[in-house]
C-alpha cells in the first residue's frame, strides 16, 4: 500500500508540473504561419456557428450525470486571473505558441469565452481536463491555425516552472474525425517514475474550440475517451446553432 501510494503520489507530481507549464502557456502574439500539420479537412459549416455567452458555454460543458467512470467532473469559467511569473517562456517560441492557442491563452480582442472542466477517474490517478472556448468574429479560425501551424515547429522545448526545469517531446498523432478541424499530439516527459505523457485533442466547430487533456505512464489509459470527445463536440454544435 505505501509503495502504491508513493507512485500515486509521484505520478500526481509529475502530472502537476505538466499541466502546470502547458496549460499556461506565455500568452505570445502569433507567430509566422509554418508548413501544415495534418488534421482533419474543414467542413462546409467552417465559417457558421454563434458566439457563447459563458453561461451558455456552461450549459454546453459535458453533465457530470452522464460521464462514466468518473467520481466528479466540475465545470468553471475561467477568470482573469494572470499568468503565474515563475513561469517562463520556454525554449522554444514555437511550443509557446501551440499551448497558448490550445488552452485559450493567445491575446486575442475581444477576448473568448472560456470554461475548464476536469476529469476525475477512477482507478487512474493522472488527471484529464478540458478547455473550452468560444470565440467572436474569426478568432476561433485564427486560433486553430495559430495551433496547427505552431505544431509543425514545435518538437522539444524546455521551460522551468515551479518544480524545476521540464523537458518536453512532442509528437504528433493521427487527427481524429471530428467537428470542422482537429490535431492531436503528445507531450512525453521524464520522471522519476518514468515517463509522463500528456494527450492532446484541439478540435473546432464553428465558433468554438474544444481542447482535451489526458495525461497517463504512456503505457496504459493513455487516451481521452473518443465518445466524449464526440458527445462535447455535439453539444458544442448544438448551443451554436
Amino acid at each position: 500500500m505505501r509503495m502504491h501510494r508513493s507512485r500515486q503520489t509521484a505520478g500526481l507530481l509529475a502530472l502537476a508540473a505538466a499541466i502546470t507549464l502547458t496549460a499556461v502557456g506565455c500568452t505570445t502574439e502569433p507567430g509566422p504561419p509554418a508548413s501544415a500539420v495534418g488534421s482533419a479537412s474543414p467542413s462546409p459549416s467552417a465559417q457558421t456557428g454563434l458566439w457563447l455567452a459563458p453561461q451558455q458555454l456552461m450549459a454546453a460543458a459535458l453533465p457530470d450525470a452522464g460521464i462514466p467512470d468518473s467520481y466528479s467532473s466540475p465545470v468553471a469559467l475561467r477568470g482573469s486571473k494572470g499568468v503565474n511569473p515563475r513561469i517562463k517562456p520556454s525554449s522554444e517560441p514555437a511550443c509557446d505558441r501551440l499551448f497558448d492557442a490550445a488552452n485559450a491563452r493567445q491575446k486575442l480582442h475581444p477576448t473568448p469565452t472560456v470554461a475548464e472542466q476536469m476529469f476525475n477517474w477512477k482507478n487512474d490517478f493522472y488527471g484529464s481536463g478540458s478547455v473550452l472556448a468560444s470565440y467572436e468574429g474569426s478568432g476561433a479560425q485564427e486560433t486553430f491555425a495559430q495551433a496547427r501551424d505552431s505544431l509543425s515547429a514545435c518538437r522539444y522545448y524546455e521551460q522551468e516552472g515551479p518544480a524545476g526545469l521540464f523537458k518536453g517531446t512532442v509528437t504528433v498523432a493521427p487527427a481524429p474525425q471530428v467537428g470542422d478541424e482537429a490535431v492531436q499530439f503528445e507531450v512525453s516527459a521524464p520522471t522519476e517514475m518514468g515517463s509522463h505523457v500528456t494527450q492532446y485533442t484541439v478540435v473546432r466547430t464553428g465558433k468554438a474550440i474544444a481542447t482535451f487533456k489526458k495525461g497517463s505512464d504512456g503505457q496504459t489509459g493513455q487516451a481521452f475517451p473518443p465518445a466524449l470527445i464526440a458527445q462535447q463536440i455535439t453539444l458544442l454544435q448544438q448551443a451554436q446553432s
